[in-house]
């Protein structure tokens, strides 16, 4: 499967604190990899799935939030493989209509909405015998998609990014529930270094980075920056005008969630001497696009129509 993937798109930044502190800050576009598992959700997608046919399981069953990048990429790969697909969703029943869910519903996933209390116990064992008894024939996967064969996959893309960056000192993702960053650690180089921005207030989530590293040979270092900017999933005036900037200047568009906050997070580190000169730095677009379908209101009452067919244009371009 990898190896038949396109070459992901390389995009230079362009910005007067880049340039005058002597940094080469790239992105690689992984955004447009695979028609059905968004960006880094093929990475950590397509060897649990492989896993889940090996071993004769006939259903996948994972965790997320109404609009997960996660539940929706598994509902359309799942289906692509001839594998049914349960998500646990946390929330009301009322959200089975919003684009995320309808469209992992049309693609054949199974809905199973549960309170917030309830979504707490999704990392504990009683919990999980529960589903299993529920849900005989599936193989379960975590939140987010991260564990150990997650970090193997994105390994994968640790090479991926070395491979189509060139030389480079720092590897930098946004971090959700730590899958893509640890899989990026796995497969750094030595002397390099990776950077995960935190958009959301999580506690657990080094702990967590840690522990999916276990048993890997780490040759890099790694460190987070919070970058949450308010709370998950938070969007307000600055950040939209800060991306629709972005895909002016560079005609790609950044996702309202995840890579949108680390780039603004990056450029202010820039520009506040926070990043040492002279640092080639490449920063990882993973997806996500599909978290835009949801915010046509919002998009419009903080920025009018005329953001909206901008931001609607942006898509289109990446389908």
């Amino acid at each position: 499967m990898f190896m038949k993937m396109p070459l992901p798109d390389v995009i230079p930044v362009q910005h007067p604190s880049v340039e005058s502190r002597n940094i080469s800050l790239t992105m690689l576009d992984i955004s447009n990899l695979h028609p059905l598992a968004s960006g880094n959700k093929l990475f950590k997608l397509a060897p649990n799935v492989d896993d889940a046919i090996n071993k004769g399981f006939t259903q996948l069953l994972s965790f997320g939030g109404a609009f997960s990048n996660h539940i929706h990429a598994l509902a359309l790969y799942g289906a692509s493989k001839g594998l049914a697909t349960v998500g646990i969703i946390r929330g009301e029943p009322e959200y089975a209509s919003n684009p995320t869910l309808q469209l992992a519903q049309d693609y054949g996933m199974q809905l199973h909405f549960v309170d917030r209390k309830t979504y707490r116990l999704r990392y504990q064992q009683s919990y999980l015998d529960e589903l299993a008894r529920q849900y005989p024939t599936a193989y379960f996967i975590p939140e987010g998609g991260s564990n150990a064969l997650a970090v193997e996959g994105c390994k994968r893309l640790a090479e991926l990014a070395n491979r189509t960056l060139g030389d480079i000192d720092t590897l930098a993702v946004a971090c959700g529930t730590g899958g893509t960053l640890a899989g990026l650690v796995s497969g750094l180089k030595a002397n390099q270094q990776a950077l995960g921005f935190a958009v959301l207030r999580d506690d657990s989530l080094a702990s967590r980075v840690d522990e999916l590293l276990a048993g890997f040979d780490i040759r890099g270092s790694y460190q987070f920056i919070p970058a949450d900017y308010g709370g998950y999933a938070k969007f307000d005036k600055a950040l939209l005008d800060f991306i629709l900037l972005w895909l002016q200047q560079t005609g790609v568009l950044l996702d309202p969630i995840y890579t949108s906050k680390m780039c603004r997070k990056m450029l202010e580190l820039i520009e506040d001497n926070q990043i040492e000169e002279g640092q080639s730095i490449g920063m990882i677009h993973t997806g996500g696009l599909q978290a835009w379908h949801g915010m046509r209101d919002k998009v419009v009452a903080l920025g009018g129509e005329s953001a909206w067919l901008r931001i609607s244009a942006g898509i289109h371009a990446c389908q």
